[in-house]
């Protein structure tokens, strides 16, 4: 017990060290866990394929317009600050569709 003691006295950075990392972990851990994070980016970026493709074969417009129904559900759950940012995108199909894909998988 004493060796215990002495050496927790010479060495208390390291525990205090394991326990930061614990602790910020916790609270500054985005949500969810990482293989979900990559699911929802692989998702966005197959969004994004989706929608070149889609602005390839039928234009800009009519594009955008088959990518707002498609993400309705999404384009109704955003808040004033994510509609706008959607807004600001929509010359950009691929890149609505991206964002939009992401902005749902945060809900």
């Amino acid at each position: 017990m004493r060796k215990a003691l002495d050496w927790v006295r010479s060495y208390w950075y390291i525990p205090f060290f394991f326990l930061a990392v614990i602790l910020g972990a916790v609270l500054f851990r985005r949500r969810g866990t990482p293989l979900a994070q990559t699911r929802a980016e692989l998702d966005a970026i197959e969004a994004g394929r989706r929608a070149r493709e889609l602005e390839t074969r039928l234009g800009t417009e009519r594009a955008k317009a088959k990518l707002l129904d498609e993400y309705h559900e999404q384009v109704e759950a955003l808040d004033e600050r994510q509609a706008a940012k959607a807004k600001e995108l929509g010359d950009d199909p691929q890149a609505l569709a991206k964002f939009l894909v992401r902005a749902g998988s945060r809900n």
